[in-house]
């Protein structure tokens, strides 16, 4: 585990997505002011319903962040880009976007807030942070990639 991660989800009170975009924020990855942390508190837990992985949108939200854009004619191919790729890592990985999936199949101990499931989901937070690291290092900022 990640100092960072661990410092923020594991030990820390933050959820899963809030966890994701502070240590992207924290590790300069993104140059986001730390309020917007609190725009992923309820994504957290899959959107409090087991759906997508709030890692999972913890890292779109930082890849719009770095890659998308502010007004209507300006080009979103590169946010597309990046968002895709990012998906693609992540599921290669997991095998599934989903927050219920990912607990049933990696997480021993399922029950809400317990010990082993944020032991676990704290793999799903590192992986997201590495990933949306990759993503932008490989070039999908750059529009001409």
């Amino acid at each position: 585990m990640t100092p960072e991660v661990t410092r923020y989800f594991y030990k820390g009170g933050l959820n899963c997505a809030e966890s994701t975009l502070r240590c992207l924020i924290e590790s300069g990855t993104i140059q986001a002011p730390p309020e917007t942390v609190r725009m992923m508190t309820g994504f957290g837990g899959g959107m409090q319903r087991g759906t997508t992985c709030g890692a999972v949108v913890g890292a779109v939200a930082a890849l719009g962040f770095a890659t998308g854009r502010m007004e209507p004619g300006e080009p979103r191919e590169a946010s597309a880009r990046a968002v895709r790729e990012f998906l693609r890592r992540f599921e290669e990985c997991f095998g599934t976007l989903d927050c219920r999936t990912l607990q049933t199949t990696y997480v021993k101990d399922h029950a809400l807030k317990s010990e082993g499931m944020y032991r676990s989901c704290t793999v799903f937070v590192e992986k997201a942070v590495a990933l949306v690291q990759e993503v932008l290092a490989d070039g999908a900022k750059d529009p001409e990639k």
